[in-house]
């Protein structure tokens, strides 16, 4: 499968899941045949304002690639 110039190897895509889908959980369904995964569900305005606990969320390693972020936040 393919989305964009992304080749995804597997039709298994994690769930974006907030307090469950961290690092460790990430990697994990990796290994266990993950195509896709997802960060936990962060704020946008967090993100904008570098809110350090909101950037850590987003944080991610080279080898969780590909990976997608779940943002929220009331200004489109």
């Amino acid at each position: 499968m393919k989305i964009g110039s992304v080749k995804i190897t597997s039709p298994v895509f994690l769930a974006p899941m907030a307090g469950v889908t961290d690092y460790a959980f990430r990697i994990l369904c990796k290994e266990m045949g993950a195509g896709v995964v997802y960060s936990e569900f962060v704020s946008a305005d967090g993100i904008i304002r570098e809110n350090q606990k909101t950037l850590d969320l987003i944080r991610f390693h080279e080898k969780e690639r590909p990976i997608g972020i779940q943002m929220f936040g009331s200004s489109p």
